[in-house]
């Protein structure tokens, strides 16, 4: 009898601690009309882009992974069906996943790939710059992409009006709109460098969903004129306090 119930105890531990080791990770894929997107893959890669988790929406766009705690290189949505024809793929990068996570991708035709967030090292310390790299799927279609080239997917100009940038759910006022190039696989790629107020809000004020303890979670949705193509794409920054 003894032994039993200590094979109970030990049990309990061990599951309890696996419990603790693992956290849920859900949400719900959606056009930007709010259409549910169904069969939609959801992976969670590392640094070498190996899938560690994976999982497919439901009919009603949902999704759910018990996942072990730990941060994650990016989160990316596709589905293989539509890709390339009418829809591309959504990102999210450094994937903070200590308690359960909800992120809810929302893309279409056109791609928010590579953000990347800092904050300049000049005070009063209110600004980040954020770094990605748009790319069309109606200019991916009618470039021809060779070595060497300067490929040409991302629209020729952005203005503030096309940009809707949110920290932790709160605007964030554009200050500044850079175009530039990235060097990646033998070729250049254009991209955008934009700089943003840090909004006034308080940690109380922040929504649920929006608030991750430690992190700024920096949501980017481009409507583009240019294109009439529109796509979105998120990160995850570690706090750094004004």
């Amino acid at each position: 009898m003894k032994t039993t119930v200590l094979t109970l105890i030990f049990a309990c531990l061990f599951f309890g601690l696996k419990a603790q080791d693992s956290a849920k990770l859900y949400g719900r894929v959606t056009d930007f009309a709010g259409n549910p997107i169904d069969s939609v893959s959801i992976r969670l890669k590392n640094k070498q882009f190996e899938n560690i988790y994976e999982t497919l929406t439901d009919f009603d766009g949902k999704f759910s992974l018990l996942v072990k705690i730990d941060t994650y290189y990016c989160l990316y949505a596709i589905k293989l069906s539509d890709y390339r024809k009418t829809k591309l793929e959504y990102w999210a990068w450094n994937v903070p996943i200590f308690s359960d996570l909800e992120i809810n991708p929302q893309y279409n035709n056109m791609e928010i790939y590579g953000i990347n967030a800092f904050e300049p090292q000049v005070s009063p310390h209110e600004t980040y710059r954020i770094y990605f790299r748009p790319m069309s799927l109606k200019k991916g279609n009618v470039n021809t992409i060779e070595k060497g080239d300067t490929i040409n997917m991302a629209p020729e100009t952005i203005t503030p009006d096309e940009l809707d940038i949110k920290i932790n759910g709160a605007d964030a006022e554009i200050v500044g709109i850079n175009k530039t190039t990235e060097y990646a696989r033998g070729s250049f790629f254009y991209c955008y460098d934009i700089q943003v107020l840090k909004p006034n809000y308080t940690l109380e004020t922040i929504k649920d969903t929006e608030r991750v303890k430690g992190f700024d979670k920096i949501s980017i949705i481009l409507k583009s004129k240019e294109t009439g193509e529109i796509g979105k794409g998120e990160m995850f920054l570690n706090r750094i306090e004004k």
